[in-house]
């Protein structure tokens, strides 16, 4: 029978999201100057910018991913609230994957980007809690080096480049996890 792991949402702000990242949210707002403030974004290999459409799709997911090479950036566009699931990085080892309990759920303010630390674990999709979906405009790298663990298969696939790698490399995690995550609001 397939485990089911309950992950409570919780608001995203600069104390709860640390260990994951930062916002993009500007301290400084003065009503009579412009301010440019510079972010701490880093890639390896060539930026890219894309645009996301996320369905609503409901609430419980089975695979978490992270990137090697760039601290990959958010920020919401359009559409309703979403949620995002994340956890530390880890050791850079295929195996060092993420228990249950270590993972974490945040409703995204969309007055707010946010970039991930190099590394961090976090859910392929956004949880878009309205229909019909939501827009994000997100900050990459090419080539982008990646992790996907599905939880659910016990599979964990690592790709040298994640648009492009055909045969990525694959570890059989046995019994470990077999379980979805439920996202409770």
């Amino acid at each position: 029978m397939q485990k089911a792991h309950s992950i409570k949402v919780e608001p995203m702000t600069e104390e709860s999201f640390w260990p994951f990242g930062t916002l993009i949210d500007p301290q400084e707002r003065p009503t009579d100057q412009r301010m440019i403030i510079e972010l701490d974004f880093h890639a390896e290999g060539r930026t890219t910018l894309s645009s996301i459409w996320q369905p609503c799709e409901g609430l419980t997911f089975f695979e978490m991913e992270r990137h090697f090479g760039v601290t990959q950036t958010f920020s919401q566009l359009s559409g309703a609230p979403t949620v995002v699931a994340v956890a530390a990085p880890t050791d850079p080892d295929p195996l060092a994957i993420p228990e249950p309990d270590q993972i974490r759920a945040f409703l995204i303010d969309p007055s707010k980007g946010y970039a991930f630390n190099v590394g961090t674990w976090h859910s392929v999709k956004r949880f878009v809690l309205a229909p019909p979906g939501a827009t994000l405009a997100v900050i990459n790298s090419d080539p982008n080096p990646s992790q996907i663990v599905n939880y659910q298969e016990n599979l964990s696939l690592t790709y040298s480049d994640l648009a492009t790698d055909q045969s990525p490399h694959r570890d059989y995690l046995g019994d470990r996890f077999g379980m979805v995550f439920e996202l409770a609001l």
